[in-house]
C-alpha cells in the first residue's frame, strides 16, 4: 500500500511536513510504501531521507537540494519505478501526482484509510490531549492580553507566543482571531483592527503538536458585553451543551447535527473529527451518515452570527463506551 496523503504518512510513521514551507521546491510530498513482512519504504528526497531512516523506514531517495538542475518529479518517478516494478498497488489516487501514477496498476483505498484513521488508538489520544492542552494555553493568553487599544495582531503575537511556549517548540497553527464586527464573518486572520471596549473577540486555535491537531474556540467580551451579545453567547453555549450531552457511541452524525443546530442558522458544520488532519471523519453535518464509535475524537462548534457580530463556542471530546469525555479545558464564559 502506497500512502500519498501527507496526513496518512504522518499517521503511519510519524513524519510531519513543515506547514509553513513544505513541500518545498526541491521535493514532492513524501510517499510511504507498506510491504508485507518488511519495514516501510519511504520514497523521498535525499534531504528527508535521514528523518525517515530515524523513524525506522527504509528509503528510496532521489536528489533534493542540489546544484544540478531541479527535477523532483523525474527523481520521484524513477525511485518509485525501481520500488514498485509492475506490482498492483493500493494507494490514495487523489493525492498521488499524475506524473507518478503512469505505468502502475493502482487501486484507490483513500476512503478506507480515512475511515481507519477516524478511531484513535491510545498513543493518538495521548498526542491529541497534548495538542488540546496547548489550545488551552493559547485561549488563556487571549483572555489575559485582550484589552482596548491593542490590535488583533498584537493580541495574536501574545497568543502565538503562549502556544509555542506550551508546546515547547515552534508549532504549526491554524487560527481565526477577529474582533468587533469582524466576528460576523465567522472567522479570519488577525488584522490591524484595534480592540474597543465592549467588543467581542472570537478566537479559534488549531495547533499541531507531535503530528496531531488540537482545536478550540471561545468568544469573549473586552469589558462588559451588552444584552444582545449575552443572548447570542447563551444560544451558542446551550447548543454546545446539548451536543456534548448527546455525544456517544451509536449516535448518527446527522442526528447530532440536527440536535445542536436546532433553532440556529450557522453556515458551517456542527463538528468534525481531529487527528493527523485538522478536519477528519466523522463530519457532523446535516447529511452525515457516520455512526459514532468509541475512540472517535470530535470537535463540536456551533455558532450564532447575527446583527453585525458572531459567537462560536467549541469543545473537543472523545467518544467512550458509554458517552464521551471532554478533552478541552479552556474557558467558555463570555
Amino acid at each position: 500500500m502506497l500512502a500519498a496523503r501527507p496526513a496518512t504518512v504522518a499517521w503511519l510513521c510519524g513524519y510531519v511536513i513543515e506547514l509553513d514551507g513544505g513541500p518545498g521546491p526541491f521535493a514532492l510530498s513524501p510517499l510511504l510504501l507498506l510491504r508485507p513482512d518488511e519495514r516501510p519504504l519511504a520514497v523521498v528526497s535525499e534531504d528527508e531521507a535521514p528523518a525517515f531512516a530515524a523513524l525506522g523506514c527504509d528509503v528510496a531517495a532521489y536528489p533534493g537540494f542540489t546544484l544540478a538542475p531541479l527535477d523532483p518529479v523525474a527523481g520521484a518517478r524513477s525511485a518509485l519505478a525501481r520500488t514498485l516494478g509492475g506490482a498492483r498497488v493500493a494507494t490514495e489516487t487523489g493525492w498521488l501526482p499524475a506524473a507518478l501514477a503512469d505505468g502502475h496498476r493502482l487501486v484507490d483505498v483513500a476512503g478506507e484509510l480515512v475511515a481507519a484513521r477516524a478511531v484513535k488508538d491510545p498513543d493518538e489520544l495521548e498526542a491529541l490531549r497534548a495538542a488540546i492542552a496547548v489550545c488551552d494555553a493559547g485561549q488563556r493568553a487571549a483572555r489575559v492580553h485582550a484589552r482596548p487599544g491593542i490590535s488583533e495582531l498584537e493580541l495574536w503575537a501574545s497568543v502565538r507566543a503562549a502556544v509555542d511556549e506550551a508546546a515547547g517548540c515552534r508549532t504549526a497553527l491554524v487560527a481565526d482571531l477577529v474582533s468587533g464586527s469582524r466576528t460576523a464573518d465567522v472567522g479570519g486572520a488577525p488584522g490591524a483592527r484595534v480592540l474597543e471596549e465592549g467588543d467581542l473577540v472570537l478566537c479559534d486555535l488549531v495547533p499541531r503538536v507531535r503530528g496531531y491537531w488540537g482545536d478550540s474556540c471561545a468568544t469573549f467580551a473586552v469589558g462588559e458585553p451588552d444584552d444582545a451579545a449575552r443572548a447570542q453567547h447563551a444560544a451558542a453555549s446551550e447548543a454546545l451543551a446539548r451536543g456534548i450531552a448527546a455525544l456517544g457511541p451509536g449516535v448518527r452524525a446527522c442526528e447530532l447535527d440536527a440536535l445542536v443546530r436546532d433553532g440556529l442558522d450557522y453556515p458551517h458544520h456542527t463538528g468534525h473529527g481531529l487527528g493527523a488532519d485538522w478536519h477528519e471523519l466523522p463530519r457532523i453535518v446535516p447529511d452525515g451518515d457516520a455512526v459514532l464509535q468509541p475512540g472517535m475524537v470530535v470537535a463540536l462548534e456551533p455558532g450564532v452570527y447575527a446583527d453585525g457580530r458572531g459567537v462560536r463556542c467549541e469543545q473537543v471530546a472523545v467518544v467512550t463506551d458509554d458517552g464521551c469525555e471532554v478533552l478541552s479545558g479552556h474557558e467558555l464564559a463570555l
